[in-house]
C-alpha cells in the first residue's frame, strides 16, 4: 500500500505560524508496526483518563485516528520529521478527527559512528541499544495523544457554547471556575500567534514523557509484560526516552540565536523548557554533571529510579498547566509560563551554547531512493549513503 501527503502543510517556519510550506512524500505503510500502532489507538479511551485533567477539558467523543506506520521513499521539504498528525486545524481535529503517521526508516537513519554528545560513558551502551525503540515510543504517544487529545472550550456561534457556560469547569491549576474561553471565529492559532506551534509540540512532547511511565503503554509496543520494571527491558526504553529528551534539551541552545534573542525551531525550544522542567524537578532528579570550567566534560545525568516519581510529577504538573490554558484561549497565563521555561538565562546563553556549538554534530543528510520503470517492471535503485551518492539520487531523477 502506498501512501502521499502532498501540499502546503507546516507553519513552522513562518514567524507568524500563518503560511504553511510545501513538502510531499511518498512512502510504503509497514503493515506490522501498523498493527502495534493500532493497538495503542485501541487503548487510548483508557490511556487519555490518566493524563492530569478531567474530561471537562476532554473531547467528548475520543475520534479514532488511522496510525499507519510508513516507510518513507521519498520526502521532499526543509526537513523530515519522524511522524506527523493531520490536519493542522483544531476544530477538524476535534469534531472530526485526525490522521497519525510514523515515518519508520526516518526514525532509524544514523550514520555509522555517529558520536553522542552529553551522554556520560556509563550511559552509552543503554542508550545506544535503546534510542531507536524509545524514540517510536515517543512518536507513536506524542502523535496520537498528545496532538489528538484537549477540548477547546469554544462560543461556536453567538449565545452558543461546546460547554456549561452557566456553570463552567473549574481549572485544576486554580481551582477556580475558568473564565476564559474561545470566542466566534477564534482559533487555537489565531489566539496564541506566534507562541502557538512550539507550546502545541511541547505539550504533546509532555504526553509523551507522561505516558511513557505507563508500563501497559510500554506492552502495547512489545516491552515487557505491563508490569512495572524499572530494571527491566521496559524500564530501560522508559530511561532512555527521558535521558533522550533531556539530552535534546542541551543540544537545543544551538537553536536560540543570541543577537534576536529568540528561538528558531519549534520543537527545540519545547524540548529545552521539558529539560528545565526536569532540572527543576529537584532531588537530584536531573543533573547537568561537569567538572571543568569550560564545560567541556558537561553530560546530563538522570536518576533512573526516580522518574516514575519525582520526573513524572514535574513533567505532569507542566502539562497540566500547559494544557488547560490551551483549552481555555488563556493565552496571557500561556504565555508567561511558556517565556519562563524558553528563557535562556546568561549562564546558557554564554557559557554553555558555545560549548553546544563547538560539540554539535552534523546536520543530516537524508539519501533517498529511486524508483524507474524497466520492460514493464518496477526497479527500486538504493544509493551509497555518501555526498556522491546523494548527487547521483538527485541527478537520477532528473528534475
Amino acid at each position: 500500500m502506498v501512501e502521499s501527503n502532498i501540499g502546503f502543510i507546516e507553519t513552522y517556519r513562518d514567524p507568524a505560524n500563518v503560511r504553511a510550506e510545501w513538502e510531499g512524500l511518498v512512502a510504503m505503510v509497514n503493515k506490522e508496526r501498523t498493527q502495534a500502532f493500532q493497538k495503542l489507538v485501541d487503548a487510548a479511551p483508557s490511556m487519555i483518563p490518566k493524563l492530569p485533567w478531567s474530561r471537562d477539558f476532554e473531547k467528548d467523543k475520543f475520534q479514532a485516528p488511522d496510525f499507519t506506520s510508513l516507510e518513507v521513499l521519498t520526502f521532499n521539504g526543509s526537513g523530515i520529521p519522524a511522524g506527523i498528525n493531520i490536519p493542522n486545524y483544531n476544530d477538524i481535529r476535534q469534531e472530526v478527527g485526525f490522521k497519525n503517521v510514523s515515518l519508520g526508516n526516518v526514525l532509524s537513519a544514523k550514520a555509522p559512528n555517529e558520536p553522542i554528545p552529553f551522554i556520560h560513558p556509563r550511559d552509552l551502551d543503554t542508550y545506544q541499544a535503546n534510542r531507536d525503540q524509545a524514540f517510536e515510543v515517543q512518536v507513536g504517544i506524542h502523535e496520537l495523544l498528545g496532538h489528538g487529545t484537549g477540548k477547546l472550550l469554544q462560543e461556536t456561534q453567538p449565545g452558543t457554547f461546546n460547554f456549561d457556560q452557566s456553570n463552567p469547569p473549574v481549572s485544576p491549576v486554580t481551582n477556580k471556575p475558568v473564565t476564559t474561553y474561545y470566542k466566534p471565529g477564534q482559533t487555537w492559532s489565531s489566539v496564541f500567534g506566534g507562541i502557538s506551534a512550539s507550546y502545541e509540540e511541547c505539550r504533546a512532547e509532555c504526553v509523551a514523557m507522561a505516558l511513557s511511565c505507563d508500563f501497559d503503554i510500554l506492552k502495547i509496543f512489545g516491552f515487557g509484560d505491563g508490569s512495572v520494571d524499572v530494571d527491566g527491558k521496559a524500564g530501560a526504553i522508559l530511561y532512555t526516552g527521558y535521558l533522550s529528551m533531556a539530552r535534546a534539551g542541551v543540544a537545543a541552545v544551538e537553536f536560540w540565536d543570541p543577537k534576536s534573542r529568540k528561538w528558531g525551531q519549534a520543537h527545540m525550544q519545547a524540548r529545552f523548557s521539558i529539560l528545565k522542567t526536569f532540572l527543576d524537578a529537584g532531588e537530584g532528579f536531573t543533573v547537568l554533571d561537569y567538572s571543568k570550567e569550560d564545560l567541556s566534560d558537561l553530560t546530563v545525568k538522570l536518576d533512573r529510579e526516580k522518574i516514575l516519581t519525582v520526573g513524572r510529577k514535574a513533567v505532569e504538573g507542566y502539562l497540566q498547566k500547559l494544557h488547560v490554558f490551551k483549552c481555555t484561549a488563556d493565552y496571557e497565563a500561556g504565555k508567561k509560563l511558556y517565556d519562563e521555561m524558553t528563557d535562556v538565562d546568561e549562564w546558557w546563553a554564554t557559557k554553555l551554547r558555545p560549548e553546544v556549538i563547538r560539540r554539535k554534530t552534523p546536520r543530516k543528510v537524508f539519501v533517498q531512493a529511486n524508483t524507474f520503470e524497466r520492460d514493464g517492471e518496477v526497479e527500486l535503485k538504493v544509493y551509497e549513503p555518501t555526498c556522491q551518492g546523494m548527487i547521483q539520487s538527485w541527478a537520477e531523477r532528473e528534475v
